[in-house]
């Protein structure tokens, strides 16, 4: 799981760049048009990374629990599977059955979303048996359930309007105004709530 840390670290590192490209062309290259759209870019990266971590760690951890590495959960060992995935499992041998279960388990994931609050507490009870997710996760981001639960979920309706709708007023149709500093904020508490739930299911 550290490798999957590893490689959403990379990403947060990828995403803060568009904040370094914002600042050079906004002091260097004077134009007619604004720069804000890297700002925006930065926070869909950013919980993109955030997204993606939450895919690694669930489908490792899977893994490892049917491979015997990790202990189930309730709701682990609650999760249906096909006839079909069964049979294929069975009689696995090339490749080994812990490639066909991943293989399933990608599929699987590639349906879900883990943004929402609620939706990271329900993709880490399939590889975390810990009864209050979020009370855990944000006492180590040294913040409260509800602010932590609270960010995230601005964070990712903010997201939302600027993809789904170019983050303009649905009314006015006027850009909603971004700064550097908010950018910045938003990045820094998902590479720390990132951070933080690596370090407590690894």
């Amino acid at each position: 799981m550290y490798n999957a840390g590893a490689v959403f670290n990379a990403g947060i590192a990828e995403a803060r760049d568009l904040t370094a490209l914002f600042n050079y062309l906004a002091d260097n290259v004077k134009g007619p048009f604004s720069y804000d759209d890297l700002l925006r870019s930065q926070i869909v990266y950013s919980l993109s990374a955030f997204d993606k971590l939450m895919h690694d760690i669930i489908r490792i951890g899977m893994v490892a629990c049917y491979s015997g590495a990790r202990p189930m959960t309730d709701k682990y060992q609650a999760e249906p599977i096909s006839l079909q995935l069964h049979g294929a499992l069975v009689s696995a041998t090339v490749p080994p059955k812990e490639f066909v279960f991943q293989t399933e388990v990608v599929v699987k994931l590639s349906r879900l979303t883990f943004q929402d609050p609620e939706k990271v507490a329900e993709g880490l009870s399939l590889i975390w048996g810990e009864k209050n997710k979020w009370v855990k996760i944000a006492g180590v981001m040294g913040k409260t359930v509800d602010d932590a639960r609270t960010t995230l979920k601005l964070i990712v309706g903010r997201r939302n309007a600027i993809v789904h709708e170019s983050d303009r007023n649905p009314l006015t149709n006027v850009k909603t105004a971004i700064t550097a500093p908010e950018v910045k904020a938003v990045t820094d508490f998902l590479e720390l709530c990132g951070n933080t739930i690596v370090g407590l299911v690894a």
